[in-house]
């Protein structure tokens, strides 16, 4: 039997894909069919951002770049500076589900989409089958249940599938001026920049450390550069949207995104060691990549006499950058430069995790059965120890909306119980259950506010307080819909209102009363406000500037173009690639 499947995993491409494609099914798509879930760290921005797109697409309109339904109901730019556009076609696909099975199944398709991308693409670094499925499992270990749930990680785990294509992409195009994989290179550092922000940060910055080194040692440097900038400009167009949006808020002065301390967010020996013992979910548990990470530098270690040079320079880079993500690098002193925007330090860990698996399973000295198979049967162990250890610490967490019943302040219940309890598709279903609490990034602060003035701010308009000549009223209903918010007063209203939405200048407000379409103002609360109105009904339709509109048009018939040409032209690009081969032999 074992003889068996060594034979087809070694010979076999579509055993090993139909291999994947069950281990996938079976270690993350169970969570597809459960009642209710986990909820933990950033879950509730996620599930708020997939129900405000979801919102927009149901009445087949682009997503605005503010959220009107959900982040408290505010028009708050998330949307605008957290980018969305990788996850837009996720929700599309996925938008005639339950949302714990549309949440779950964005999840699913993901890793499965990222899985077989990686099985052909490490055969293309040269690995073997049986090394590229290797590959594809020890990938899962890095995915912790307990965070998928919460999709947090979403973005990060773009490394894990998107680092190894752009390795190939460089590689290729240092050796020979191959179009596909021009945009192949392209696509993924697109991809992982519509996705999260930080991260396609990190990926470029190692994709630059790599274009050095190939740059050193490349017979046709001109072409390699020309060939990376065409590259860039393509990844710009396929990126128009989110690259856009943040341009249009740059002129707007916004609050910054929420930091933390940078050396208390380091790497160290004992948070690798306690991260094996696969701690409970409660809580602010260490994350099972540290644990991962270090029998990664063992087995490095111990094999360090079976790599050649350049895999030993790669191997030292590694070791280095452990170092610069320890306790022992000065992080403290770079707590208010920019390069405090990545947060924790430990950021780095799946970058570093993706190049490990990169060099263990291509080297050829690594390439033998028993280390492969044993690694292979490690990984579905420990990977699975995530989904039992969810389901069975879940079964004794209280139901969001049995508390929810029960307590008054709605906005800091979001933080108190999403460690310890689970929501259902009643609560998700609930538009409601969005418009309990918002985040403090990303708000007009034009004066450049900063504490009690700032949150104070925040917090009036979280409470959705409507003032009528700088008074509080609450005998007002709201109904959104689309990209339309509605007002309606039990009696009528004179004089200045200030609405509690807020106001960005880069976007276009329409506001109507009584039929009439009236001027917009921004209030000392830097929300919308109109003057001298008289009225019992007030229409607000939000719109993104022009260019947002052309840029999704842009960007999607750019995607459209990348996976269509190469299959109309596959002739065209083969003979292009050999003329422009033969050209440079030539000269």
């Amino acid at each position: 039997m074992f003889h068996k499947i060594k034979k087809y995993t070694t010979t076999n491409d579509v055993f090993n894909i139909a291999l994947i494609i069950l281990s996938v099914c079976l270690l993350f798509g169970v969570s597809i069919f459960q009642s209710t879930m986990t909820w933990r760290t950033d879950a509730y921005f996620h599930l708020s951002r997939i129900h405000d797109m979801a919102s927009y697409i149901k009445t087949l309109q682009l997503p605005l770049m503010v959220d009107i339904h959900a982040f408290a109901n505010t028009g708050q730019a998330i949307n605008g500076m957290y980018p969305c556009f990788s996850l837009f076609p996720f929700i599309i696909l996925t938008s005639a589900l339950k949302p714990i099975a549309q949440y779950e199944t964005i999840i699913f398709a993901f890793i499965l989409l990222g899985s077989l991308l990686n099985y052909f693409v490490f055969q293309k670094l040269h690995a073997s089958k049986l090394q590229s499925l290797t590959a594809v499992f020890a990938t899962f270990t890095f995915i912790n249940i307990f965070y998928s749930s919460s999709l947090n990680l979403f973005g990060v785990w773009s490394i894990y599938f998107l680092l190894p294509l752009s390795i190939l992409s460089l590689k290729k195009i240092s050796k020979k001026a191959n179009y596909v994989f021009v945009m192949t290179l392209a696509a993924s550092v697109s991809f992982v920049l519509n996705t999260h922000l930080v991260s396609a940060i990190l990926l470029v910055l190692a994709l630059f450390c790599y274009f050095i080194y190939l740059i050193l040692h490349c017979t046709q440097k001109e072409y390699f550069v020309f060939k990376t900038i065409l590259a860039g400009i393509i990844s710009v167009w396929l990126s128009l949207p989110t690259l856009a949006s943040i341009i249009s808020f740059s002129e707007t002065r916004l609050s910054t995104v929420q930091t933390f301390p940078l050396a208390s967010s380091t790497l160290n020996i004992e948070s690798m060691i306690h991260s094996l013992t696969n701690p409970s979910i409660f809580g602010a548990a260490t994350p099972p990549i540290f644990g991962i990470l270090l029998i990664a530098d063992v087995i490095l270690l111990s094999n360090i006499k079976h790599f050649n040079n350049n895999y030993k320079i790669i191997i030292l880079s590694i070791f280095l950058a452990q170092f610069l993500i320890s306790p022992y690098f000065p992080w403290a002193l770079l707590q208010k430069t920019p390069v405090a925007i990545i947060q924790f330090p430990t950021r780095l860990v799946p970058l570093i995790l993706s190049v490990i698996t990169i060099v263990l399973y291509t080297a050829n000295k690594l390439n033998k059965s028993g280390f492969l198979f044993v690694t292979i049967i490690f990984s579905v162990a420990i990977t699975f120890s995530y989904q039992t250890s969810n389901l069975l610490v879940k079964t004794n967490f209280p139901s969001f909306r049995n508390i929810n019943k029960t307590n008054e302040d709605l906005s800091s219940l979001i933080p108190k119980s999403r460690e310890n309890t689970k929501i259902d598709n009643s609560t998700l279903l609930d538009p409601s259950f969005y418009s309990i609490s918002s985040f403090p990034e990303y708000i007009p602060n034009p004066k450049n506010q900063k504490g009690s003035d700032l949150f104070r701010n925040i917090d009036t308009v979280n409470k959705h307080e409507l003032l009528v000549n700088s008074e509080p009223t609450a005998k007002y209903k709201v109904t959104n819909q689309g990209n339309s918010i509605s007002f309606e007063f039990n009696n009528e209203v004179k004089g200045i209102v200030d609405l509690p939405i807020w106001y960005y200048p880069n976007m276009n407000y329409v506001i109507t009363i009584n039929r009439k379409h009236v001027p917009v103002h921004a209030s000392r609360r830097h929300t919308l406000e109109i003057r001298n109105a008289t009225t019992k009904n007030i229409n607000v339709v939000i719109k993104n500037p022009k260019i947002i509109s052309y840029s999704y048009v842009f960007s999607i018939l750019g995607w459209i173009t990348l996976f269509i040409l190469p299959l109309l032209f596959k002739k065209r690009f083969a003979d292009n690639d050999d003329m422009m081969n033969s050209h440079i032999k030539k000269h």
